[in-house]
């Protein structure tokens, strides 16, 4: 009997160790309705989505081309950085008198863009990231896609984040990357050789011979 009680008590303190880990979960980032509760107002009664939807579910067969001359054919598609800004073809060129931080760098770069830098304020990591001084390989960039541009920047540290309404992008610390690269850092000190030991080269006897 006392044996059954035993066996009782490890199970359902089994099970309590499961739900309390079960409750530990990692945060999730509230949605966008969540983030923007006004935003049920804009969908007013009088207003209904258009039936061709540019940023809706698109078949090939739907897309026209217009005849500009006898022998031209262009598409009236738009392009594909004209619907996603992220993929519009951007060419950095920052003269290099001036001393420019990461943070003018990725402004200059957003310039006309549409997006706009997050601010840095209290956020330590952010800070650190757009006071370094822009690196000489940054200073002409492109063309190429806005996204790569910024991830450049950034650097491999950091990671490219983007808030779709407030058109606003930001970067967050990649820390898996991050340890990733103290552990192999430890590993290659640890694995160094240790310096090799030189002996001093005793002196050649003298060639002529004994004291005279």
């Amino acid at each position: 009997m006392s044996f059954r009680l035993q066996h009782f008590s490890l199970l359902a303190a089994g099970c309590a160790v499961a739900v309390l880990s079960g409750c530990v979960q990692q945060p999730v980032a509230p949605s966008l309705a969540e983030q923007y509760p006004d935003s049920q107002q804009l969908e007013l009664p009088s207003y209904q989505p258009i039936a061709n939807d540019l940023y809706g579910e698109q078949q090939p067969d739907q897309l026209e081309v217009l005849r500009t001359g006898r022998y031209t054919l262009v598409s009236t598609a738009a392009q594909v950085g004209q619907s996603n800004l992220l993929e519009q073809t951007v060419q950095v060129r920052i003269p290099t008198r001036l001393k420019a931080t990461v943070a003018d760098g990725v402004k200059h770069t957003l310039d006309r863009s549409g997006y706009q830098l997050c601010s840095d304020k209290g956020k330590p990591a952010l800070e650190t990231l757009f006071s370094r001084p822009l690196p000489a390989a940054h200073y002409e960039l492109g063309p190429m896609p806005l996204h790569a541009a910024l991830q450049l920047l950034g650097g491999p540290s950091y990671q490219l984040q983007v808030e779709p309404v407030k058109r606003e992008v930001c970067f967050g610390l990649r820390v898996a990357t991050l340890r990733q690269a103290s552990t192999n850092t430890d590993a290659a000190v640890l694995a160094a050789p240790a310096p090799a030991q030189v002996s001093p080269v005793p002196d050649s006897p003298s060639l002529g011979g004994g004291q005279p």
